[in-house]
C-alpha cells in the first residue's frame, strides 16, 4: 500500500514543486520511448511527453494516478506495483527518480523491481536512477523532534499548509520512518507516515552490478558534475548488460 503522503496526489505536487534542472536533465538523457516507474502525479512524465517523448507511467497510487491523469491524457498512465508488471513491450528509457527507490523497503523488492525492468528493457536500453545520497545529520535527529517538512498553499485555497516531520532510523534495515503532522489553515492536524529505505552510494552500484546492469555513467547533480564524496544525488545511467 504507498504511504499516506501519496493518497491525494495534490498535495503531494504542493509538498514537492516541479523542478525545472531535474527534468532539464531527464529530457536530455532518455531516448526513444520512456517507461517511468513511480510515475506520481507526472512530475517528470508530463514534460517529457510535451518535449516529444512517448512515455508510459506506472504507479501503486490512485490518489497520484488521478491528479495526473487530471494534468494529461499523453501520457500512458497505468495502476500497477513496480515489484510486479507486465507491459508486453519494451521501451528505450526506463527512469527511476525522485528518490522513489527508496519505497523497494528490502533486498527481495529492489530484485523484483529489476527482473521488471529487465524485461521491459530493450537489449540496447537504458536505465536511469536518480536517488539522493543518505544525510546521516537528518537520519539521527532525536525521533522526539518535529522539523519543517513542507509548507505550500492549500489546495482547497483556504490558507498555506504546514507539515511537520519525525523520523526514526533503523541502521540495521537502513529504513527510515517518517511521521508527518499536516496542520490544515482551519482544521485539525492530521497525522501521516512516510516509510523510505536508505541506498548508500557503494552498496547501489553492487546491487545495480549482481541484478545485471553495468553503471555507464554516475553523476552527482542535475548540472552532470560527476559523482564525488560532496554529492547529494545518486544519479545513474545504466545499461541491461
Amino acid at each position: 500500500m504507498p504511504d499516506d503522503i501519496y493518497n491525494d496526489g495534490r498535495h503531494y505536487d504542493g509538498m514537492f514543486p516541479d523542478s525545472v534542472k531535474e527534468v532539464k536533465f531527464f529530457a536530455a538523457h532518455v531516448r526513444g520511448t520512456v517507461l517511468e516507474l513511480a510515475c506520481g502525479t507526472g512530475r517528470v512524465a508530463i514534460p517529457l511527453t510535451e518535449a516529444g517523448f512517448s512515455v508510459t507511467g506506472i504507479d501503486i497510487s490512485a490518489g497520484m494516478l488521478e491528479t495526473a491523469r487530471q494534468k494529461s491524457d499523453a501520457v500512458a498512465w497505468i495502476q500497477g506495483d513496480i515489484r510486479d508488471f507486465h507491459l508486453d513491450r519494451q521501451f528505450s528509457t526506463v527512469i527511476f527518480v525522485f528518490n522513489a527507490l527508496c519505497h523497494l523497503l528490502t533486498l527481495d523488492d529492489f530484485e523484483a523491481c529489476m527482473r521488471c525492468v529487465r524485461e521491459h528493457l530493450a537489449p540496447d536500453g537504458r536505465l536511469i536512477i536518480d536517488v539522493f545520497v543518505p544525510e546521516f545529520r537528518i537520519l539521527t535527529r532525536p525521533h522526539d523532534s518535529l522539523f519543517l517538512f513542507s509548507e505550500y498553499p492549500d489546495p482547497d485555497g483556504s490558507g498555506r499548509m504546514m507539515v511537520m516531520s519525525s523520523n526514526r532510523y533503523e541502521p540495521d534495515t537502513q529504513i527510515n520512518r517518517i511521521t508527518t503532522y499536516h496542520r490544515f489553515p482551519n482544521g485539525p492536524e492530521v497525522q501521516g507516515s512516510l516509510t523510505m529505505r536508505m541506498y548508500y552510494p557503494q552498496e547501489l552500484d553492487a546491487l545495480l552490478k549482481y541484478n545485471g546492469f553495468t553503471i555507464e555513467q554516475k553523476f552527482g547533480d542535475y548540472e552532470g558534475k560527476p559523482f564525488d564524496s560532496k554529492s547529494e544525488q545518486q544519479i545513474i545511467i545504466a545499461r541491461p548488460m
